[in-house]
């Protein structure tokens, strides 16, 4: 497997895209499974699983919502009392 390379750091490939296709199927296949006859919500994070969620719901064959969550990575620190 190649290398990726974004804005000078290199990025090494651990999972071969076919593989990663094939899970995305048997995980939306359980889905559709489990929760025939319901209508799931799918509430994926923004930013980092949008990639992920466009796969996933691609295959997802039953009534389903979605709404995305966006929350940030860093939290602000509050000092209480007397500075």
């Amino acid at each position: 497997m190649a290398n990726l390379k974004i804005n000078n750091l290199e990025f090494k490939k651990l999972i071969p895209a076919a593989k990663l296709e094939a899970k995305i199927v048997e995980l939306a296949g359980k889905i559709n499974e489990d929760y025939e006859g319901k209508t799931p919500v799918f509430l994926p994070i923004l930013n980092g699983s949008f990639m992920f969620a466009a796969d996933l719901l691609k295959e997802i064959k039953i009534d389903c919502r979605v709404s995305f969550v966006k929350t940030s990575s860093y939290a602000r620190h509050f000092q209480y009392g007397p500075t």
